[in-house]
């Protein structure tokens, strides 16, 4: 069974890899244009640092790549290890862990369903049950001594509230955080303890894409008005 699971992922891996060259080249990546926001957003930035928990693919829905083709670096983060291969591979400039980010450090499971899908989530389903390192996002900062961030993107199937709670804000401050809201309507995330969290520690909920919502440091809000000039 092992070799079995080990072939499909060797595989697997080459298919992504297939995958990254023939990805079609379009105006945005990601599924509702998310991406686009970013851009503008960072658009006279043209260095910085990233940070992607549940970063998925190097450049299919990604929010990131416009910045690393921008000459800006960063942590991309995810529970499979597939993944974290196809980010070695295509952003060797980057940090690239595989990991759980969550409220605690230590060990915790994950859940995979196959290869091919890689939806995988902490949350117990059916699928492969695979044992992964797990930090909080503030550790794992300190690990790789990253100082500060300019961006913060979390999708991590229904545990973004452990990403967020493991921040020290008073420590490091992005001016932009984007987190996908997967089953939430405008007034239940309102109500979100994500939502609490966010306005507790001075960001502004500025924008939703689909199920992706964008907030702002107070302090830099005023980015988002000469976006919106333009």
């Amino acid at each position: 069974m092992k070799q079995i699971f080990l072939k499909n992922k060797f595989f697997y891996f080459f298919y992504k890899i297939k995958k990254i060259f023939i990805t079609k080249k379009k105006y945005h990546l990601a599924e509702f244009g998310e991406d686009i926001f970013v851009r503008r957003f960072f658009q006279n930035q043209n260095q910085g640092f990233y940070v992607d928990v549940g970063c998925y693919h190097p450049i299919k829905s990604s929010l990131t790549y416009y910045l690393y083709r921008k000459n800006w670096k960063g942590l991309n983060i995810d529970l499979s290890a597939v993944s974290i291969d196809l980010f070695k591979f295509s952003r060797p400039k980057d940090y690239n862990i595989q990991a759980a980010i969550t409220d605690f450090d230590g060990k915790t499971f994950y859940y995979e369903n196959s290869p091919i899908n890689q939806q995988n989530s902490l949350d117990e389903k059916d699928g492969n049950k695979i044992e992964v390192d797990a930090y909080k996002l503030n550790t794992l900062l300190e690990k790789n001594k990253i100082d500060s961030f300019d961006y913060l993107n979390i999708d991590v199937e229904g545990n973004e509230y452990k990403v967020i709670s493991s921040i020290d804000f008073e420590k490091y401050n992005p001016k932009l955080i984007s987190i996908e809201f997967n089953n939430y309507e405008i007034e239940e995330l309102i109500n979100s303890e994500i939502h609490k969290c966010m306005k507790k520690n001075n960001y502004k909920l500025i924008s939703k894409f689909g199920v992706t919502c964008f907030y702002v440091s107070d302090k830099d809000v005023n980015l988002v008005h000469k976006i919106m000039s333009l």
